[in-house]
């Protein structure tokens, strides 16, 4: 069983070796689970989903899903527990349950898993690599564990890997509780589902001229587009030298019903109203205060529910599309008219399809950009000021009675290698809390100077919605 994989998948896929599309989700419990609990509940995930047992390997000059026959064999790997933290950054998010530094644990591993290479990967991809690895974090002296599971962006995307996060704590809470675990049946479990272009509505699509057409002009106009200044250091560094980083904050549980109470009444979404607030601070740095600037955004949207026939939310693979928007924007823009403006284009692209008919635009930009890093501004690999998800990552999740949940965090990707300025996770936790991470590449920016940024966004939007 297997198949080439599609442009978007081969994209994501190479952009791993470079530093774009390693995917993390970390687990933090404050107990110790067995090693052989955590093995068995991977291997019930894994056996419902055939793209999860994969192998991507290369064929010809081409990237292919492998799914062995066998036994299901987890990746999996121990590592030992952080020794020390000292020197820790700002802006960690504290975790719900936490009664230690296990929140700092937390962010620290996942920071740096975000920046730890897939095996083949390193360098250039060459496969045999598995999408799906898990690694455990034992401390059994106090009776605490962080699972770290890993995907590659190019075969899960973030609602997949969602997806995959739930049913693997459902799978391990039945599972320390002595019972079988009964995951919810799902697409996929016997066969590898379709490339996403293979998905694309009939009369969508671009022919090769007009893809080639389009993609000059984006090139062409990308010089109008206004990017994040770089660190003052920047100029110096090697993309060999460039990694993740995140920075996380809370709107807390007053300012999230407030949030989402404004957006209703303003009828716009809290992730418009995020893009507003990052954008509208961007238009206040220095070197943008004394006239307009326009601003290219990208709004990732779920794609499954947008297919003919749609497909199921619990299908895994790589099915999100982004949507490719400019604002331009005075430092003094009103909010809510930006965030509308926001808003009502996210919508307009949709109703016209442009969800599929830039897919393959934008995939043929991607790959340019990683075969010719000059053709970014001092070859730093940005393509845009920001990415966000149009819809919100629910992180309130189910059946963890067993498990002494702490918290989790993520899931994030890697973006050092290709990717916007930065990227806005935004998730709900329970309360409901809306919680706000920035992901970014550094040293093309400095953490103080996003934190800056960061806070800043954050105060817009606390104004706006008198928070």
């Amino acid at each position: 069983m297997g198949r080439t994989l599609g442009a978007t998948e081969d994209n994501w896929t190479r952009a791993t070796a470079m530093g774009t599309g390693i995917q993390v989700l970390g687990i933090a419990l404050k107990k110790s689970v067995d090693t052989k609990l955590i093995t068995e509940a991977a291997r019930e995930v894994m056996g419902g989903h055939s793209i999860l047992r994969s192998r991507i390997v290369e064929s010809k000059s081409k990237l292919v899903y492998e799914v062995p026959t066998g036994p299901i064999t987890p990746d999996l790997a121990v590592l030992p527990w952080p020794a020390s933290l000292n020197n820790l950054p700002s802006a960690i998010l504290s975790l719900p349950a936490d009664d230690g530094n296990l929140g700092q644990v937390l962010n620290h591993v996942v920071r740096q898993e975000l920046n730890t290479s897939f095996p083949n990967a390193a360098e250039k991809f060459t496969g045999p690599t598995a999408v799906f690895q898990v690694h455990v974090y034992a401390e059994p002296s106090q009776g605490r564990s962080i699972i770290v599971l890993r995907f590659i962006s190019g075969a899960i995307d973030r609602p997949a890997a969602c997806t995959v996060s739930q049913s693997f704590i459902t799978a391990l809470n039945a599972i320390v509780d002595g019972q079988a675990p009964k995951l919810p049946e799902a697409p996929g479990k016997n066969e590898l589902l379709p490339a996403l272009e293979d998905l694309v509505p009939k009369g969508k699509s671009k022919g090769f001229f007009q893809k080639g057409l389009d993609t000059v002009g984006y090139v062409a106009n990308s010089s109008k587009f206004a990017l994040l200044p770089f660190h003052s250091g920047f100029e110096v560094a090697k993309i060999s030298d460039y990694k993740t980083d995140i920075l996380s904050y809370t709107v807390g549980k007053d300012g999230t019903t407030s949030l989402m109470a404004a957006c209703e009444k303003q009828k716009t979404t809290p992730a418009a109203a995020l893009s507003a607030a990052f954008i509208k601070a961007a238009a206040q740095v220095e070197d943008f205060k004394a006239k307009k600037q326009t601003f290219s955004f990208t709004t990732v949207v779920d794609l499954r529910s947008y297919f003919d026939p749609a497909m199921a939310a619990n299908a895994l693979g790589n099915y999100t599309g982004g949507l490719s928007q400019d604002e331009s924007v005075k430092a003094d823009a009103d909010f809510w008219e930006l965030a509308r403006s926001v808003s009502n284009a996210t919508q307009k692209e949709l109703d016209k399809g442009r969800h599929f008919s830039e897919l393959s635009v934008m995939n043929m930009l991607f790959a340019q950009v990683l075969k010719r890093p000059s053709l970014t501004l001092k070859s730093s690999l940005r393509t845009s000021l920001l990415t966000i998800f149009a819809k919100t990552l629910d992180s309130r999740w189910k059946d963890t009675q067993k498990l002494e949940l702490a918290g989790t965090f993520g899931p994030f990707a890697s973006m050092h290698g290709a990717g916007p300025c930065f990227c806005i996770g935004e998730a709900l936790l329970e309360g409901p809390e809306l919680t706000v991470s920035v992901v970014y590449a550094t040293p093309v920016y400095a953490r103080e100077q996003m934190d800056a940024l960061a806070n800043s966004s954050l105060q817009i939007l606390k104004a706006a919605t008198k928070l």
